[in-house]
């Protein structure tokens, strides 16, 4: 009695919060069932928490759909039992779970069709939905001949046709039968070791015949003519779904092909509700269409670009020297209190004007006596200027945007901004009160705006079709008194194509600005040093910078397996038949990559959003990485040192007959990643027998790719590259090797005549060439 006395207390002492506490922890374990019934007995306590209620209803969607995958694996693992079991649970926790119910008739299904050990075949009851289902099964798909033996035929006979036919019968366990109408004739036959099905293909190309499976085991031959064709050819119905046509367009397209490809009498009718297609056509012609749809019905590619706008803002400002007075004044002092002068000067440079004004008391007597003592001088201050300012400012906006193969998306990032475009007046009426003057508006986006249609290639090349806008209000005017914003804008609109990966600068703007202004006395402010005595120097440099930069990548492609690819017998040009190989090629099937990967219902938008997150993390530091390195290649030459090409010897001896290398050798290299370059050399004294790649570029163990091209007359075009996508190298050594024959006695020279460099981002770098003189004796 004491222990149920204590016992009844500590249950009802569970509060809602320790339930919701349980809850959260169940959860985060993946135990969804656990988790609900914390959060609905929570919810009971108090039904007014919205908080409850939300995790409530939640966690009923995630509860039910765990067990309902349970339940698929159970039955895919020969357990249907065990799977109904799970599948009536996920509807007890959610009665609004379809996908459970419609899997509980699924299950049911197949118990029913299946009888129960010890029993035999013997009707039941059934209901007249279960019976429907029954009589859609019971219908025969088109008949396949089955063949009693598959060995191969080898018959030399010279025979009426109905003979040889009935003979290759006999050999593979078939029955042949014949048209009435069939008149058959003599024909020579002779043929060795081949299939049944190639040896009705020849006696009937021979005889003039087809032939078509009227069983498993029997065949039927009649003269070969379009009219026997069209009447004892079967017909069969197919509905072909499209997995792939997300637009009426796509689906459209497909029928389309499918009209145009088959016989015009055959029946295509397009259901654009159940994106599928239903066609009624002969047994090989509905094959052919099964494979156009397969080619055709495909998922479009989808690609990431990453747009990354890179501004940067650089304003050195320097003020010395002295700024001397702009003006000056001189003051005559009163003369015996009953007269007085006044006299004022100003001067912007060293030019002074004067202007006096006598009264009534000044006497010629008076300015005979003047003196130092009457004037009284103004003189405003001077002002020493040292002034030194440098900023440094550096925008990067790095949005990235998912698009389809084909399909325009759009990205706007920004604020829309009113503009006035009109104005009208309502007028005045005996009726009516004034509504003054209406202006009407409009409304600009104002940010960074890009519009992206991509085209995916066979190839993985991708053309993208590009506008990036970037607009900011840079102030505002007035006109006819209404106040207008005032946008600056930087826009690229173009069509690139480009590899997966590789970056593509869209257009670099570059504006340098050099200001300088110099104020003082003439003369004394140009001489050297006193300059800073008597004149201010105002020095200001600004440059801006602004790079558009693109990296498309693949996120989806269109695999295409042999399958697709391959051409196919479609028969002749009057009528489409098929010609079947006994074991079909297993590499022409797709990859197993193609499978669709099992879906993770436990993913919650939570979890999701924080992959996402961080993936969008390295994503932007890998883009700014890339537009760092754009930046880079666009400042000037006189930060980079120049990259150097010379021969390893500058002067060679080497006797005619025999064999000369000659090596380049590269020197301050930074982000080095192709050479392209030009050498001449004389043909009279020396030929060109091969350019070996060095290991400069490949250091890493990277490949590398050399081309080069000599066009006989002394002049060969090296490049040497490494491979998209790939960083550069730095430092120095050896980039080729060439090989020369001597020809002739004499003294010649080998030239690096146009060399450059490239990093990569694909940016040219300064690049100077040398030559070598060589010696050659008989």
């Amino acid at each position: 009695m004491v222990c149920a006395g204590i016992a009844t207390p500590a249950a009802r002492a569970q509060s809602a919060g320790t339930l919701e506490r349980r809850g959260v922890t169940a959860e985060s374990k993946g135990d969804y069932d656990t988790a609900y019934e914390d959060f609905r007995k929570a919810y009971e306590r108090h039904p007014k928490n919205l908080s409850y209620k939300t995790h409530c209803e939640r966690l009923r969607f995630m509860a039910a759909a765990q067990h309902v995958d349970q339940g698929r694996k159970l039955r895919a693992m020969g357990d249907p039992a065990a799977a109904l079991a799970q599948y009536m649970r996920a509807l007890q926790i959610d009665p609004s779970n379809q996908a459970a119910q419609q899997e509980i008739d699924e299950t049911r299904r197949q118990q029913m069709s299946q009888p129960a050990p010890g029993e035999g075949g013997g009707s039941q009851a059934v209901s007249p939905e279960v019976q429907g289902l029954r009589n859609l099964a019971s219908i025969s798909s088109p008949v396949d001949l089955k063949p009693v033996s598959h060995e191969p035929i080898t018959l030399h006979m010279v025979e009426d046709a109905k003979t040889i036919f009935t003979a290759i019968g006999k050999a593979a366990g078939l029955n042949v039968i014949f048209d009435p109408d069939y008149n058959s004739k003599r024909i020579t036959v002779d043929m060795n070791n081949v299939s049944l099905y190639d040896a009705l293909r020849i006696v009937g190309t021979l005889a003039g015949t087809f032939w078509k499976p009227v069983t498993a085991d029997t065949i039927f031959v009649a003269q070969n003519t379009r009219t026997k064709r069209t009447d004892l050819d079967n017909l069969a119905v197919q509905t072909f779904y499209l997995t792939n046509a997300a637009q009426q367009n796509d689906a459209n397209e497909v029928t389309t092909a499918l009209r145009n490809l088959l016989d015009p009498s055959v029946k295509v009718y397009l259901v654009p509700s159940q994106n599928a297609i239903v066609m009624r056509a002969t047994t090989d012609q509905l094959m052919l269409a099964q494979k156009i749809i397969n080619d055709l019905d495909r998922a479009r590619a989808e690609v990431v670009v990453d747009v990354a706008v890179l501004e940067v803002n650089k304003d050195k400002l320097r003020n010395l020297g002295i700024t001397l007075p702009q003006s000056f004044g001189v003051a005559l002092q009163p003369l015996g209190g009953s007269s007085s002068t006044s006299s004022t000067s100003s001067s912007s440079t060293t030019t002074t004007g004067t202007s006096t004004t006598s009264s009534s008391g000044l006497t010629l007597n008076s300015l005979g006596n003047l003196n130092a003592n009457n004037f009284a001088i103004t003189v405003n201050a001077a002002t020493a200027n040292l002034l030194l300012s440098d900023s440094d400012t550096r925008v990067l906006q790095n949005p990235r945007i998912r698009a389809t193969d084909g399909q325009r998306a759009t990205l706007k990032i920004g604020s829309k901004i009113p503009v006035a475009t009109g104005s009208y007046s309502a007028g005045t009426a005996a009726t009516t009160v004034s509504l003054g003057v209406q202006t009407q508006f409009q409304y600009l986006d104002v940010g960074v705006n890009i519009d992206i249609t991509p085209t995916v290639h066979f190839d993985r090349q991708i053309s993208l079709k590009v506008k990036v806008e970037v607009s900011t209000q840079s102030g505002s005017t007035t006109i006819s008194g209404v106040t207008e914003p005032i946008i600056s804008q930087r826009v690229v609109e173009q069509e690139v194509q480009l590899r997966e990966g590789e970056p593509s600068i869209l257009a670099g703007l570059l504006e340098h600005q050099d200001n300088k202004s110099i104020g003082g006395l003439p003369g004394l402010g140009e001489i050297p040093l006193l300059k800073y005595l008597f004149s201010t120097t105002n020095k200001e440099v600004a440059q801006d910078e602004v790079v558009f930069l693109l990296i498309p990548h693949i996120v989806r492609e269109q695999t295409l397996s042999p399958l697709n690819t391959r051409a196919i017998d479609t028969g002749t040009n009057q009528e489409i038949e098929l010609r079947h190989d006994e074991k079909p090629d297993e590499s022409l099937l797709p990859p197993a990559a193609l499978n669709l990967p099992p879906v993770n219902r436990n993913m919650t938008a939570a979890s999701a959003a924080n992959a996402a997150v961080a993936g969008m993390e390295q994503q932007a530091k890998n883009a700014g990485q890339a537009a760092q390195t754009a930046l880079d290649a666009m400042q000037p030459a006189a930060n980079t040192p120049q990259v150097t090409l010379s021969f390893a010897q500058a002067e060679v001896t080497q006797a005619v007959g025999t064999s000369l290398t000659m090596t380049v050798n590269v020197a301050n290299a930074q982000d080095l990643s192709g050479v392209p370059m030009e050498v001449q050399y004389d043909p009279a004294h020396l030929q060109l027998v091969n350019v070996d790649a060095g290991d400069l570029l490949g250091r890493d163990g990277q490949a590398v790719a050399l081309v080069h091209r000599d066009d006989g007359k002394g002049n060969v075009s090296i490049t040497e590259s490494r491979p998209p996508g790939s960083t550069g190298v730095n430092g120095q050594g050896p980039l080729c090797t060439l090989s020369f024959k001597a020809l002739s006695a004499g003294n010649t020279t080998v030239s690096i005549v146009k060399a450059a460099a490239k990093n990569s981002a694909q940016a040219s770098q300064p690049a100077q060439g040398s030559r070598a003189i060589v010696h050659l004796k008989p």
